[in-house]
């Protein structure tokens, strides 16, 4: 302990000018005492606290002032007094209902005998206010977690400091445990998203996953995250749910899509077609067709249909009929698009379907596009400008009568053209980007660039928002 001595001899601290301007202003309660414990100074700040002046509050003894008549049990200032050391502590005073934190310390002469001693009180009762209502709502948070089907846990700093019930009984040993520990394959990509949520505080953030199970089966779960303060420090509190079946599901629907898109894609050798085919989620609510109609002339569709998941799934499956079914009869976009049109508010019932259809004629070099609500289409003649083009047209389904509007655009050997669904229209409609990284780029190094784009994307915690379709086409 670091002592405090004084020179042996009476010391008047009402008379100590320097003393006074030092303590005057600390917010505080500071106050010395005598032996007897009576008070020989108080400071501006126990004044105001007590609601005294300094006649009525000089002589007094300290449990006096909280108008007790007996000195407190397992007092402080006797500690203080007896071990001749620093004493700090806490106590409630029913008297006055506040919580003090309290600092003793004894002065000594050069004999070592105790001459007088100084405290320093705060009044801490707000503090711990608030702290048992934390307390008091924890348990009632505990409470409800607990009663949730699913697992809860909660992160700070990527330990789990918090599981409920639910929890424990699927992750042995799990207070303490590295939530990325859980993670079979995505540990990397999950710790960069836990940080940027507590970085941004985000509401809310939804990502699939697969977890190992102590090492013995591993399922995959939707795993819904968002921004909390817990126990005063910044966290994450994440809600895990088993969707195994669910993907099992979701999975088979992928594959058959892609299953379909492939095979549209096998067309003549005197047109190069790079697909690009990013889902959201597992199942796109995105399509692509091509068909060649014969030598010299080949259809395709570009769309994203109204909704997500399977039931998305379904209607790009009962599209892809739709489609088919009219292409035997036309081979112009614009009455494809009419066509189907109708067919759409038939079938579909309230889903919209945004579409682009497109017709190359490679013996005329005529490329025909008519467009459906997806309007834009980017253009490039050889290794020129990049150029974006648009073409009106509401959704189908929309309106029996809708009007749609066509171009005719005749092309050479080197010519690209690029169809794209919505969720590609911020980054292909930046002029910076696709002047640095598309004119100069063959279709293969455009896709090549928006994989790796995308990929950085889906790592963060905002994620992909829209299904990613992309067509690529250069003429040969």
């Amino acid at each position: 302990m670091e002592e405090i001595f004084i020179q042996d001899e009476e010391i008047d601290f009402n008379n100590l000018d320097l003393l006074k301007v030092i303590i005057k202003n600390i917010s505080h309660i500071v106050a010395v005492y005598g032996l007897d414990k009576t008070i020989m100074f108080h400071n501006e700040a126990a004044y105001e606290f007590y609601n005294g002046d300094k006649n009525e509050i000089k002589g007094k003894r300290c449990y006096e002032m909280v108008n007790r008549n007996e000195e407190c049990l397992d007092c402080f200032f006797n500690k203080a007094m007896e071990t001749k050391e620093i004493i700090e502590g806490e106590k409630f005073i029913p008297e006055i209902k506040k919580h003090m934190k309290s600092k003793y310390t004894p002065v000594l002469n050069k004999s070592g005998e105790v001459r007088f001693v100084i405290v320093q009180s705060k009044d801490i009762t707000q503090k711990r206010e608030l702290e048992k209502k934390l307390e008091e709502n924890e348990i009632r948070y505990k409470k409800i977690v607990n009663v949730l089907p699913d697992p809860v846990v909660i992160t700070v700093n990527g330990k789990i400091v918090f599981g409920n019930e639910v929890a424990h009984k699927y992750f042995y040993e799990l207070i303490g445990k590295d939530i990325c520990e859980l993670l079979s394959d995505s540990s990397k990509t999950a710790k960069k998203r836990l940080n940027q949520i507590v970085e941004n505080k985000t509401d809310k953030a939804t990502f699939d996953y697969r977890i190992n199970l102590d090492n013995k089966r591993i399922i995959d779960v939707e795993v819904c995250s968002n921004y909390l303060i817990y126990q005063g420090k910044p966290a994450v509190m994440s809600i895990l749910r088993d969707i195994t079946e669910r993907k099992k599901e979701l999975n088979a629907a992928a594959k058959i899509q892609r299953g379909i898109f492939e095979k549209s894609i096998s067309l003549s050798n005197k047109i190069n077609v790079e697909t690009l085919y990013v889902p959201a989620k597992t199942v796109s609510g995105d399509f692509f067709y091509m068909e060649k109609i014969n030598e010299d002339l080949i259809l395709g569709i570009i769309g994203d249909v109204s909704g997500k998941g399977i039931s998305a799934a379904l209607s790009i499956s009962a599209f892809n009929v739709l489609f088919h079914e009219v292409i035997l009869k036309e081979q112009n976009p614009y009455d494809i698009i009419n066509h189907l049109n109708k067919k759409v508010i038939d079938y579909l019932g309230e889903r919209y379907v945004a579409a682009c259809c497109f017709s190359l004629d490679l013996k005329k070099n005529e490329a025909k596009i008519a467009a459906a609500g997806i309007n834009e289409f980017v253009l490039q003649h050889g290794n020129t400008t990049m150029e974006k083009r648009i073409i009106k047209g509401p959704f189908l389904g929309m309106f029996e009568d809708s009007i749609f509007d066509e171009q005719t655009i005749h092309f050479h050997r080197g010519d690209k053209f690029y169809f794209f669904t919505d969720g590609l229209e911020s980054i292909l409609n930046n002029k910076e980007i696709r002047k640095k990284h598309f004119e100069k780029a063959t279709p293969i190094h455009v896709k090549k660039y928006l994989n790796k784009y995308l990929k950085n994307i889906s790592d963060n915690v905002e994620g992909i928002k829209d299904d990613c379709t992309l067509l690529s086409l250069e003429i040969k």
